[in-house]
């Protein structure tokens, strides 16, 4: 993995939350100011941009500030449902780089779709193979967690190479899962709260090349899924590389929706990618409206 000094960090912004993510060149908002301010907070934001040499400007935004949107010609790129304290966010981006500097469809990740639709089929339950087990990681494993994850990408938006960082995750509503064999750590993903909204995302999946293909990060979502919403939270939603089959059908074998796909989102395995969203509602008592299921992909 490509050892990255900066990470993420969140900022106030005129009063809204915004987090400025240098390693994949991106900006997210997730509160819009208010009307009188947004213009200048428009121009604010791009300068901010272009000084921590972001070029991508990302909003999560309520369905009646859609046409703030289209108003500046952001450009969709997905929903989450239940994102907002059960409310729907509508995902738009705003690029700082010419069109030709992103792909945005590519031949090789429609068919990843198109397998992942064919294969369609939620199940209800996973099991383990003979010598492995999972339990919840804790931060004498660090060590062990930033090996694997160096291991495995070459780069990516978060420096999970490094123990400390990870150990901070963990002191900040992070829940990380560990798969052992032998005694050794050999998969790894974490669910992200964001106990503001009452969402997560299911993240940091990981696995050794030689323990695939046995659903070790099947199994983990498995148990992450009740271990969040026991926590009261609304959806859990994951963000996965458009052109990987594994992640992709990972969440569709556990009822996620497909939600769209972030272009050029992502500094991940050494290069910048464009992401699939998905979600699953876990609190159908707060969840507001419907959206596209899998079969619509």
């Amino acid at each position: 993995m490509k050892m990255i000094q900066k990470s993420s960090y969140g900022l106030s912004f005129f009063g809204s939350n915004i987090t400025v993510e240098p390693i994949s060149k991106r900006v997210k908002v997730y509160q819009l100011p208010q009307e009188l301010e947004l213009e200048d907070f428009m121009i604010r934001l791009e300068r901010l941009a272009n000084e921590t040499e972001c070029d991508k400007l990302i909003f999560y935004v309520l369905p009646d500030q859609r046409e703030i949107m289209h108003s500046y010609h952001a450009e969709y790129e997905g929903m989450i449902q239940g994102f907002f304290n059960g409310e729907t966010a509508y995902i738009y981006a705003i690029f700082l780089t010419s069109k030709e500097d992103r792909i945005e469809f590519s031949e090789e990740e429609n068919q990843v779709l198109d397998i992942v639709q064919q294969r369609n089929k939620t199940i209800s339950a996973f099991v383990l193979p003979d010598g492995y087990t999972m339990r919840w990681a804790e931060k004498k494993d660090v060590f062990e967690m930033a090996l694997l994850y160096k291991t495995v990408f070459k780069s990516y938006p978060t420096p999970m190479n490094d123990p400390e960082f990870i150990k901070e995750m963990m002191e900040d509503h992070v829940y990380f899962s560990l798969i052992e064999k032998e005694g050794s750590v050999v998969s790894a993903c974490s669910a992200d709260i964001l106990p503001e909204y009452q969402a997560a995302e299911l993240s940091d999946c990981a696995t050794y090349p030689e323990h695939r293909g046995k659903q070790l990060l099947s199994y983990q979502v498995f148990q992450l899924i009740p271990k969040v919403q026991q926590m009261g939270i609304n959806v859990l939603f994951s963000y996965s590389r458009a052109i990987s089959m594994g992640m992709n059908l990972v969440n569709a074998k556990h009822g996620f929706h497909y939600g769209g796909k972030m272009i050029r989102n992502s500094n991940i395995s050494g290069n910048f990618e464009n992401m699939n969203i998905w979600y699953k509602i876990l609190n159908r008592s707060q969840h507001q409206g419907k959206g596209r299921i899998i079969n619509d992909i």
